[in-house]
Parts: structure tokens; sequence; C-alpha cells
């Protein structure tokens, strides 16, 4: 999905292996200035589920200077990687791809790469602006000096653009492999409907000539907090994970960095966040194997216990509750009846609540995700019913406009979903309305 176009490629390499002392080089000419974007298509001796075999890592340099470090965080499986080397004025370019050792697991000694191809977005592209103001962002480093290698990695920097008065914003948000601290983890798939940490990290404003008139970026806490920091590959903004939840600081402290290039635009009054991840099935599977690897999940499974059970075990559900006062806290649950078994499952867990936490969705985007944890891993082919449910705390009244709902398969991957667009209303005087059942025509 990404607007720059191919200028170079290495072509079949053979998968070639990279270690210590056996590097990649490609050498390139940019005739015109621009935004530069490079593909690698690699594998690893690795597994983002195993416990010290997680990810090797390629370090980028570009004319001998270091440029980034990508995280090969998709294993022994090919998998492209798509990285933006920053801004690069007309000139012949040499990039080499070094193993590096620090960076990896520890007991990941190379990784292979099939083919490397080179790609520019110039001045005139219409992406000139998502480009030019994409943050780079310095790895974690709060408890190891490379944490991201192992745990809340970066996965997939997306964006959303807002017309001013005078001018537009552009915010950028970035999809995280899980969120170490935070949300409880079982309670993320009620809240959320997923595992992984999706988070803005970084505003910016500019007026009619692109200038930028203010930029900030979520600090520790969730403060919007004004960037004063510095700049780097090219001018782009530099910023570093500062927090186990996704939070990001402008103060740099890091010796690893990252640059992904923007792979989408979100709408957020069309779709749910998660739709981007659907966009991109990979960041299921790779924070699924976070789980694997860093929790013992239930078993067997306990009908509505909100523990953490295998993800194959969740209806991953997107729909949206849309209220006369959009300001308000209104929630929805999301239930549903299995065939020969009795009872509901409940998306919340029932509407459970500690202190001031609710599990029912009470964010501030009408369209969200959630996620029903079922006793037995199962198919639509299992499945009675799935009704919308009026939750108590806020509007009487609750449209539901839209519904989509997938199982994970054995690879963690999303399997086919079922939609509907009958829009359906619950009250507190009808609380209950059905969004699908095997007879009903979608």
């Amino acid at each position: 999905m990404t607007a720059a176009h191919c200028i170079a490629s290495t072509g079949s390499l053979g998968w070639k292996e990279t270690s210590e002392n056996n590097d990649i080089t490609i050498q390139f000419q940019l005739t015109e200035a621009g935004f530069v974007e490079i593909d690698v298509l690699a594998r690893s001796e690795s597994d983002w589920a195993r416990v010290g075999g997680e990810s090797s890592a390629l370090r980028i340099w570009v004319q001998w200077e270091y440029n980034q470090d990508c995280v090969l965080f998709y294993g022994n499986r090919p998998f492209t990687y798509t990285r933006l080397l920053g801004w690069m004025e007309p000139g012949i370019f040499t990039v080499r791809l070094a193993f590096n050792r620090n960076l990896s697991s520890p007991q990941v000694k190379r990784a292979f790469v099939e083919s490397v191809k080179i790609r520019t977005a110039p001045v005139s592209s219409e992406m000139y602006d998502v480009y030019k103001h994409t943050p780079v962002l310095y790895g974690r480093n709060v408890s190891h000096p490379f944490e991201n290698r192992f745990t809340d990695t970066p996965l997939l920097l997306f964006y959303t653009t807002e017309q001013l008065a005078a001018g537009k914003a552009i915010e950028y948000q970035m999809i995280f492999s899980h969120e170490d601290e935070g949300t409880p983890t079982p309670l993320l798939l009620s809240k959320w409907g997923r595992t992984t940490d999706i988070e803005w990290i970084y505003r910016v404003e500019l007026d009619e000539k692109g200038e930028v008139q203010n930029a900030e970026f979520q600090g520790p806490e969730h403060v919007t907090t004004e960037f004063n920091g510095c700049t780097a590959l090219g001018g782009h903004p530099a910023l570093q994970s500062a927090t186990t939840n996704g939070m990001v600081t402008d103060q740099i402290g890091s010796a690893y960095r990252f640059l992904l290039p923007p792979a989408m635009e979100w709408k957020p009054g069309l779709e749910p966040r998660e739709r981007i991840m659907d966009a991109f099935p990979y960041t299921y599977q790779v924070t699924a194997w976070e789980m694997l690897r860093q929790y013992t999940f239930e078993a067997p499974v306990v009908a509505n216990s909100y523990h953490l059970a295998d993800l194959r075990h969740y209806l991953f559900v997107q729909t949206a509750k849309v209220t006369e006062g959009p300001g308000d806290s209104t929630s929805i649950d999301i239930q549903v009846k299995l065939k020969g078994i009795d009872g509901w499952f409940s998306s919340s867990f029932g509407d459970l609540r500690h202190g001031e936490f609710r599990c029912a969705y009470d964010g501030p985007y009408f369209q969200f995700s959630t996620a029903v944890k079922l006793p037995v891993i199962s198919g639509f082919e299992h499945i009675e019913e799935i009704c919308a449910v009026w939750l108590p705390g806020g509007e009487d009244s609750v449209y539901v406009p839209e519904f989509k709902a997938f199982f994970l398969d054995d690879d963690y991957a999303p399997m086919p979903a079922i939609r509907s667009l009958s829009p359906v209303t619950v009250t507190a005087d009808q609380p209950r309305q059905t969004l699908w059942r095997e007879d009903m025509s979608l």
C-alpha cells in the first residue's frame, strides 16, 4: 500500500545468508530528490513464540552511516519488511544490510535475504507531507537495552488526516505487538478486541503552505506534550518508546531506532482502528505468538471467566455504537449463544468492572472492536446467535449500524468474516437485538 515506486532491485539472491561479517549490499541511483523506502524479503532462524530465540535483527547502513535496525519478527517464514530510509538528494547510494548480533536474540545467529528493492516517493507525490513528518522511533530500553527484539515491537505505522480552518493535521499511530503494562492482557480483548497496543504517537498541524504550526506527541501518562525534540534521517521528528504501555518521549537515550513508512490511512468515522490490522493480518499472528511465549493460558477454558485463553477461543468483533451525545460513556455488550450450550457468552463478562475500569468499551471512537471468549475453539457453524445488548450507565438508546466478526485459524491469522450492514437499536426498554443468526441473509 506504499505510494513509492521501485527504482532498483537485486532480483533473487537465493536466500543469501547474512551473519556476522557476512553482509549484503545494494547500490542504486536516485535521479530526483525524495523519500526512499527499502523492501527486504527475509526470513530468520527465529520464532517470536520462543524464549531466547524471538528474532534476529538487520542493521541498515546508508553510505556507511547508521540508518536504522529492522527486527525480523516473522521468524523463519518469508516476509517483506518495508522501512523508510528517509529523505535523500540525487546521487548514487550504497545500502548495506548487516546482521546485528547485539540486537538479535541470543539463540539466533543468522538471517536470510531473498531480495531487496528500493522505492522512492518524490516531492510531487501526493503523500509528500505524510512522508515528511513520519516520526523516527527509537527502541524501548526500560528494562533491557533492546527490549523491542522480544516484546512490544513496532509492527506497523498508519496515519489520519484532518482538514483544519487553515491547513491540515496529520496524526501517526503505531501498532505495537503488545503492551507489557496498562490494561491487563485478559481485558485487552474485552476492551479493545486485540492484544496489540495501538497508540497515537505524533501529531503535526500544517498551514496551507505546509509549514509546521504545532507538533505534539503522546507522552507518559497519556499526556499530550509539545514536541521540542531533534530530527533524524533527513528531517524526520525523533521520538523514543518511553513506557511499557506505548507512550513516547522526545528525549532520546536509546541505541537503536526504526523508521516505519506510513502504511495506510485510517478513516475514523468509517471504521475501527482494527481494520488496519485486518489489512495486515500478520499483526494478529505476531501478537498471538507473543501471548504464547509470555502467558500461561487458562485450560480448560471456563465459561465467562476473564482469564486469558488461547486466542483461537475468541470471536473477534468490530462494530459501532452511535448515540445522540457522542461524548457520553455509553457502552454495549456483544453476546454469543453456542449451539447445544446453555447461556450466553459476554464480551464484557457481564459488564465486569474493577474500580473505575470497565471491561466494556467506553472510549472516544464510536467505531470499536471487542472479543467474546468461548469455551471451545469454534467456528460459525457452532454459533446459534450473536446479539448486541444495551448496558446501563449511558444513554437509553444506542444505534448499532454494522457488525463484522471472525475467528483466528490454527496459524492465528484471521479467517473469513461474517458481516452485517443491517442496523439495530438497543434501548433500556428493549436491551437485546440480534446481529447475526445462521438463518439470516447478510
